[in-house]
């Protein structure tokens, strides 16, 4: 694997469960179950503007839809979550628009009334402590 996603040591238990992919995903990307129509529920990219979806864990390796997707999952885990440019110690929600990825946390409600919903915390500075979108380390709360 490129980049490690699952940074546990040992802490919390982090389990690896598996699903089936709604659409392509990337590792790193924070996802959601859907359930649309009949049939089995699906793991897509988490965006705020999903009312269907709840934020479940993350991907740790890239898949094609269809596919089985490895979701890492479970409070106090540490690992490695697709986010904008956010600072170290701040608790982070779903983006409106961009799925898969984490912002700064913000109380109340977005433009098109969904709630906001804290889901992880960031242990360090931007991507990898530089500064920008990408994967940071976080706890999933």
């Amino acid at each position: 694997m490129a980049t490690e996603i699952l940074v546990n040591d040992g802490g919390a238990p982090a389990r690896i469960m598996k699903f089936t992919a709604g659409e392509a995903l990337t590792a790193g990307d924070a996802l959601g179950v859907t359930h649309v129509g009949s049939g089995d529920c699906t793991v897509n990219q988490l965006e705020q503007s999903d009312a269907s979806a709840t934020f479940i864990g993350v991907a740790l390796v890239d898949c094609a839809s269809g596919d089985v997707a490895s979701v890492v999952t479970g409070r106090g885990v540490i690992v490695r979550i697709n986010c904008a440019d956010v600072d170290g110690a701040k608790m982070l929600m779903p983006h409106a628009t961009t799925g898969g990825q984490l912002v700064a946390y913000s109380q109340g409600t977005d433009a098109k009334g969904f709630d906001s919903t804290p889901c992880a915390i960031t242990l360090e500075d931007g991507a990898l402590g530089g500064g920008a979108a990408g994967l940071v380390k976080c706890m999933i709360i």
